[in-house]
C-alpha cells in the first residue's frame, strides 16, 4: 500500500467515528428531551403561568393560576414568595382578550384612531 492511500484510509476512519459520535449525541438529547418532565403547562393544567415580569436578571414576579386561584409570587435566587392572592379577574380577562389581538386586527384600529384624532 502506498502512503497516500493510508492517509485516506485514516481519514475516512477519522470522519466514520466523528459521525457514529454526533450520531449518538443527538440521540441522546432527543431522548432526554422526549423522556424528561420539563414541568410546564403539563397535561393535569392544575397550574399555569398567566404573567411574568421580570425586575431583575436573576428576580421575577409571577402571576398564578392555582386551581382557578390567582396568586402573585415574587421568585429570587434564594427563595419563593406569596405576594398577594387576586379575587378580581376583570383586568385579568381584559389582558387575555388583547393578547389574543392578531397584528391584522391591530393595525386598521391604530390607523382609525390617529385619524379621529386630527
Amino acid at each position: 500500500m502506498s502512503a497516500s492511500s493510508e492517509i485516506w484510509i485514516a481519514f475516512a476512519r477519522t470522519f466514520f467515528m466523528l459521525f457514529v459520535v454526533l450520531v449518538i449525541l443527538v440521540l441522546f438529547f432527543y431522548c432526554i428531551r422526549r423522556f424528561s418532565n420539563r414541568g410546564g403547562n403539563g397535561d393535569n393544567g392544575f397550574i399555569s403561568v398567566l404573567a411574568v415580569h421580570y425586575i431583575s436578571p436573576k428576580e421575577k414576579i409571577l402571576l398564578l393560576d392555582v386551581l382557578n386561584e390567582k396568586i402573585l409570587v415574587g421568585v429570587t435566587p434564594q427563595k419563593i414568595s406569596q405576594l398577594a392572592t387576586i379575587d378580581n379577574d376583570i383586568g385579568l380577562i381584559q389582558k387575555k382578550e388583547n393578547k389574543n389581538m392578531k397584528f391584522a386586527d391591530f393595525l386598521p384600529g391604530k390607523f382609525i384612531k390617529d385619524k379621529d384624532k386630527k
